[in-house]
């Protein structure tokens, strides 16, 4: 601070040291660059006033020129000290002293008459326009009115302004408006600089935001850190990032969000209702959704902008950010969200890219490994069973050794057995089968043996890409419909089937039992029937679950699940801290 306040006190000092530099003028603002205006004017000035014209004593010029330097270091240090308005009061100050300087320079024909035009570009630069010309008036005036009264003036000078000093009005003229244009160039400069600067920083913070998010693997930490980094970067008042559980990215569980923003702001139960429902209709055309919401509603009037998280093979989900209602076009920020949404797209299918790239290598491993226990180990296992049995039929051993010996070929056989067993699981070139629908085999399988029942059990379609919620609330409805079946039901056969089409499920149970009456036994047994246990899991899969049954004639339980459902996660949302 003591270093800027004596550079402006002493510019012709700081000058130097600028000269000094290369691109001195890099390190200059227009105040500067006027105060360096004023010392030079009034040093040339000074000289043509005491080598010529007018004819007057030199002690009088000399005193002149130091009350003009002492007058200009006096007015540059209150300039910088004061608001406009005591800033309008000194130049208008300044202008009328200025002016009756002439009176002791030579009047209208005074070199100091150009100094004068100091003020009136301090004017023009830092004051509102009108300002400039009425003190281009107040000196043109001034100077014509006591131009009469100056004591070394030539003789015969016309004090006129019109039509004998035209040229010197039309010079002011020119002067000023040239001074206000560059005023508008050097402030449209300005917020162009300003806009540039923000935008560098926007680059900055996104290459930081890019570098942090390749570096994470969890997609509910990206996320965190994206919800933050949006709020910053756009300015939002709040931020929600809402994503997908999606299959490949690491996400276990429902879908998840993250929120940046103050509680009193669009509070989450305001929020979210509408945030879900767009979630839930996230695959229509749409890529851009805006809603006002009002004060009383949400705690300070604003639009919630929300654009979808995709890329373009998946979708992610969703990413909204509330700006408050200033009546600017939200067109930019539009864009920057639009962008960032991109951005998170791209981290989470980095993710994906990356699950998938160690799947396959994960397979094509346990393939090769099983390859190598199959062409070795399998076949040295195999030769010594042969060499064993070889041994026994030589009749060359005693009793007792040759049952050792067959123990030993046993042994072989049974690792071999579980080798090969090992082998098919392991290799996906030798393994065909459904581990899913191979569980639920042996559970019906041994349910029927167990009590006594015949279970048909039917499957068709490829259930190897369902998702671990949708298997296990499948398992647990086959297991719950044919238990009550058999403990409520008494039934003698049950048939079972499940089919998958295009992504479709459909599970049909149906037994030969009792059968019963639905609206009683709901009655009796409200909220610990097996059958609201079965609806439930239905609709945590998204589907939904119907229930036929008439007394005397059996029970049949149908599930379906949509397409849509069933390798993904439902729409209800966990959030991220």
């Amino acid at each position: 601070m003591r270093m800027a306040k004596k550079e402006r006190r002493f510019p012709i000092a700081s000058l130097y040291k600028h000269i000094k530099r290369r691109y001195f003028w890099e390190y200059l603002d227009p105040g500067t660059l006027l105060n360096y205006y004023r010392y030079s004017s009034l040093l040339i000035t000074t000289i043509f006033y005491l080598v010529g014209p007018p004819a007057a004593p030199i002690y009088l010029k000399l005193g002149v020129s130091v009350c003009l330097l002492l007058e200009a270091y006096v007015f540059i240090g209150i300039y910088s000290r004061v608001e406009d308005g005591t800033r309008k009061l000194l130049i208008l100050i300044e202008t009328v002293g200025l002016a009756s300087i002439l009176i002791l320079t030579g009047g209208m024909d005074s070199p100091f008459l150009w100094y004068a035009v100091n003020p009136i570009l301090l004017s023009a630069t830092l004051l509102p326009f009108y300002f400039c010309w009425s003190m281009v008036a107040v000196f043109l005036t001034s100077a014509s009115f006591l131009h009469r009264f100056n004591i070394h003036g030539m003789e015969g000078s016309s004090p006129l302004l019109w039509p004998d000093r035209a040229h010197m009005v039309l010079i002011f003229v020119l002067i000023t408006l040239a001074a206000q244009l560059f005023n508008v160039l050097i402030k449209k400069l300005s917020r162009q600089a300003d806009v540039m600067e923000e935008q560098v920083k926007h680059i900055k913070s996104l290459y930081e935001a890019i570098e942090v998010f390749s570096h994470h693997s969890n997609p509910k930490e990206i996320v965190s850190l994206f919800a933050s980094y949006s709020r910053a970067l756009t300015g939002a008042l709040k931020v929600i990032v809402w994503i997908e559980a999606h299959p490949g990215t690491g996400a276990t569980g429902g879908n998840f969000y993250a929120v940046r923003g103050p509680r009193d702001v669009l509070a989450e139960e305001d929020w979210y209702p509408y945030i879900t429902e767009l979630f839930e209709n996230r695959l229509d055309g749409q890529e851009i959704y805006t809603r006002h919401f009002p004060a009383e509603i949400s705690g300070v009037a604003g639009t919630l902008v929300t654009v979808k998280v995709k890329s373009r093979s998946n979708m992610y989900g969703l990413l909204s950010a509330f700006f408050e209602d200033t009546g600017k076009d939200l067109k930019g920020e539009k864009q920057t969200l639009s962008f960032l949404a991109d951005l998170c797209a791209v981290a989470l299918e980095k993710l994906y890219l990356e699950s998938l790239a160690e799947e396959y290598l994960l397979v094509d491993e346990k393939d090769r490994i099983a390859g190598e226990i199959h062409d070795k180990v399998t076949q040295n296992l195999f030769g010594l069973v042969y060499g064993l049995d070889l041994l026994i039929k030589k009749n060359e051993l005693e009793e007792p050794v040759c049952e050792q010996v067959r123990l030993l070929q046993k042994t072989a056989q049974a690792s071999i057995k579980d080798l090969r067993s090992t082998i098919y699981t392991m290799s996906t070139l030798k393994n065909r089968s459904e581990p899913f629908v191979d569980e639920i085999k042996r559970y019906l399988q041994d349910l029927g043996k167990l009590n006594n029942v015949q279970v048909h059990f039917e499957y068709s379609g490829n259930f190897r890409s369902l998702n671990s919620v949708t298997r296990k609330s499948l398992t647990r409805i086959v297991r719950e419909a044919t238990g009550n079946a058999i403990r409520h039901g008494y039934c003698s056969s049950i048939s079972v089937s499940l089919e998958e089409d295009g992504g479709a499920l459909k599970l049909a149970v149906s037994d030969n039992g009792c059968g019963f009456d639905q609206p009683s036994v709901q009655e009796r047994y409200r909220g610990g029937l097996g059958l609201l246990n079965m609806k439930e899991l239905a609709r945590n899969m998204g589907g939904s679950l119907n229930i036929e049954s008439v007394p005397g004639q059996g029970t049949t339980i149908l599930c379906q699940v949509p397409p849509a459902q069933t390798h993904h996660n439902s729409a209800r949302g966990e959030r991220v801290v």
